[in-house]
């Protein structure tokens, strides 16, 4: 036993990074219908399981494409874990990829905040340590690429994924969780533990792009980014409502159909865990390119207003945005990103990670704590619509989370943002 044990330990520490490569893929174009392109990168000869300790670390890409902002890229695990890497970044005119790292701590930023050709060491739009779980790493990995839009066609030069002894982790993710109660915190005085939900202010105000009345494609629109942080105690996680129904999963997807959500409260007490369902909002699978997963309705409502003789005048007024809720990005605590109404958060938070909400399946979505849930500019539904002989000037640009107050939280007060906006095209 004890020999074996030894034998253990010398063949783990003696494991250095090892990389794996996919090449020379040209790209489908979209004709009118988005096809996920699979590309196998094939791994071999690694441990029977990744976690903290050795997992995957990065993947790097160089492609070319005329418009990246068609393209919405992502990495699947054999055990089909799947997160984003980048999705549909570089505005209108970026264009490709070259020696583009993705790794969980990339120190030039997060990739939807950079500018093509991308060349550096970014964070992905997804979270990476969702691969670490202890599954078995050896067998095929894929990446997907879709292409969203037509007319510009691409080429994949050179994929590479990277794993070793610094693997992607959520900070501290391992102090608070479900399985380790003893080290979660209430506040003292109520045992639930409510999420608390605030946009996050630098996505915004930094992303977004006004398009004139005469524009091609974008007539009359403000596009906008939005994130939506969770700084409570506990994690937002909603379900649906499937008691007594059979769901026929290919005919729901085709269909219109919502389904009532149940959002899952938890609490504390006596170093445990219990929960309580409460009803909420509606879900319902989106169809849209791009998406094809299920959606939360009325999630946000976006607003340009303006003041007269301290009236407030809605000038323009989206429909309510519909959001698949799951955790694409964490604050960290030396990120510019995670300052909110300017105080910095990371991994200092209470219960900090608490939650697993990796993708956008039906029967379980939600922001864990200190986790944020992103929607970029060239996203479906993330704009505003000019109204027609609209004046230039001054405004205000309002978001709202949860507009119709179906969800239950901390606190609601915060769920209001507004900032300056200067309308210059119209």
């Amino acid at each position: 036993m004890s020999v074996y044990v030894f034998f253990s330990l010398i063949i783990s520490s003696t494991i250095n990074a090892q990389t794996f490569t996919a090449k020379n893929v040209e790209l489908y174009d979209n004709f009118r219908e988005v096809f996920t392109q699979e590309i196998p990168v094939e791994v071999s000869g690694l441990p029977i399981n990744i976690d903290g300790i050795f997992g995957l670390e990065s993947v790097e890409i160089t492609l070319h494409h005329n418009r990246t902002s068609d393209l919405k890229i992502q990495l699947q695990a054999p055990d089909g874990t799947t997160s984003w890497v980048t999705n549909r970044n570089g505005g209108l005119i970026g264009k490709n990829y070259i020696a583009t790292k993705f790794s969980q701590f990339g120190k030039d930023g997060i990739i939807n905040t950079a500018k093509n050709p991308f060349t550096g060491n970014f964070i992905p739009d997804g979270q990476f340590a969702y691969f670490n779980n202890n599954q078995n790493p050896n067998g095929t990995w894929k990446v997907l690429i879709e292409d969203l839009k037509p007319e510009e066609k691409g080429f994949l030069d050179e994929v590479q994924i990277t794993f070793g002894k610094n693997p992607a982790i959520i900070k501290k993710r391992n102090i608070c969780s479900f399985a380790t109660p003893e080290f979660c915190l209430n506040n003292g005085k109520n045992i639930e533990l409510l999420p608390d939900l605030v946009i996050v202010p630098n996505f915004t105000k930094t992303q977004f792009q006004e398009f004139s009345n005469d524009d091609e494609h974008f007539h009359s629109q403000l596009k906008i980014s939005v994130a939506i942080a969770n700084i409570g105690l506990g994690p937002l996680e909603v379900f649906p409502d499937t008691l007594g129904m059979k769901i026929n999963k290919p005919a729901f997807d085709k269909s219109d159909k919502r389904f009532p959500l149940f959002q899952k409260i938890y609490s504390l007490k006596d170093k445990n865990f219990s929960s309580v369902n409460k009803k909420s909002g509606t879900i319902y699978y989106e169809k849209l390119p791009g998406h094809e997963h299920y959606h939360v309705d009325d999630w946000i409502e976006m607003r340009l207003v303006k003041f007269e003789k301290n009236k407030k005048i809605i000038v323009a007024k989206g429909a309510k945005v519909s959001y698949c809720l799951f955790t694409n990005g964490m604050l960290y605590e030396k990120d510019k990103n995670s300052i909110i109404d300017n105080k910095q958060y990371g991994n200092d938070l209470k219960n900090y990670g608490l939650g697993d909400y990796p993708s956008c399946e039906l029967m379980k979505q939600g922001i864990a704590v200190g986790g944020y849930d992103y929607y970029g500019l060239m996203y479906e539904g993330q704009f505003l619509q000019l109204p027609k002989y609209m004046k230039n000037g001054d405004y205000i640009l309002e978001i709202e989370i949860d507009p119709d107050h179906k969800y239950y939280e901390s606190n609601r007060k915060n769920n209001l943002f507004s900032m300056p906006i200067k309308i210059e095209k119209q």
